[in-house]
């Protein structure tokens, strides 16, 4: 069996052989038990009113009123690198969200009391197969002054620019296991990764490294946060939940 590029999606290669030995045990294991995989329920058309919870579906978007933006309600651009996926989506006007984007993307959903919703964010985040990731618009840069995360193609009040944040008060060491997603889905740092004081859990987390960048990960064996994962991987369950700013207009999808 060849190695699996998307479970090393984010691995140093110091951690590489070790999990690759117990991904071909797991699945070893799951080829004996495994039938299929119940399919997820599209979320539908959400009309709550709250600053806190997905509000409105159009055409598969999802609004996000708390920060006044819209994400696909699923995965696009699969099988495509870092700096690919982020100018296909320029191209479409859309954009990458960003790691505290992303982040209270998903708090939105799991706070709502609507069961689709709550059923996109399981099959977000979900401990089971198939794969399934997506891509965070963080790359980040260590310089002599602290640790930076670059994002590119951030569109702002409908004009694109790159933006540069030096990030402090972040989890900067592995936990395999883990942090609590709980935890860190209900913190409030300004870049968007656990905090350095964040509890324990079973998420697992990779801490950034120079010229790696964001991604988010769900499997069978494990869920994680990875802040090093490598820019220019790409296979067919690597995507994005692309962004575009206010409430999404009918008719305005992004393609696959």
């Amino acid at each position: 069996m060849k190695p699996n590029f998307g479970f090393t999606f984010g691995r140093t290669p110091e951690s590489q052989s070790q999990e690759y030995q117990e991904l071909v045990k797991r699945l070893e294991e799951q080829a004996k038990t495994q039938t299929t995989t119940p399919d997820v329920q599209e979320p539908p058309l959400n009309t709550q009113n709250s600053n806190s919870q997905p509000q409105t579906r159009n055409n598969n978007f999802i609004y996000v009123p708390s920060i006044n933006l819209s994400f696909s309600d699923s995965r696009l651009l699969l099988n495509k690198n870092w700096d690919e996926t982020n100018d296909e989506l320029r191209n479409q006007g859309l954009f990458m969200p960003t790691p505290s984007q992303f982040r209270e993307f998903l708090k939105s959903l799991r706070d709502s009391k609507d069961a689709n919703y709550k059923a996109l964010y399981k099959d977000i985040t979900e401990v089971r197969s198939p794969w399934r990731s997506n891509w965070l618009n963080a790359k980040f840069e260590k310089r002599k002054n602290g640790m930076y995360t670059h994002s590119k193609n951030i569109l702002e009040n409908g004009k694109y620019k790159d933006v540069e944040q030096k990030i402090t008060d972040f989890l900067s060491k592995d936990r395999t296991p883990g942090i609590s997603l709980d935890s860190w889905l209900d913190s409030n740092t300004p870049h968007g990764l656990p905090p350095a004081n964040v509890p324990q859990g079973d998420l697992y987390y990779w801490y950034p490294r120079e010229g790696n960048v964001a991604g988010f990960v769900a499997v069978s064996g494990r869920a994680y946060l990875v802040c090093d994962g490598d820019p220019s991987y790409r296979f067919a369950s690597l995507g994005v939940f692309a962004c575009a700013e206010g409430a999404r207009s009918k008719n305005k999808g992004g393609k696959r």
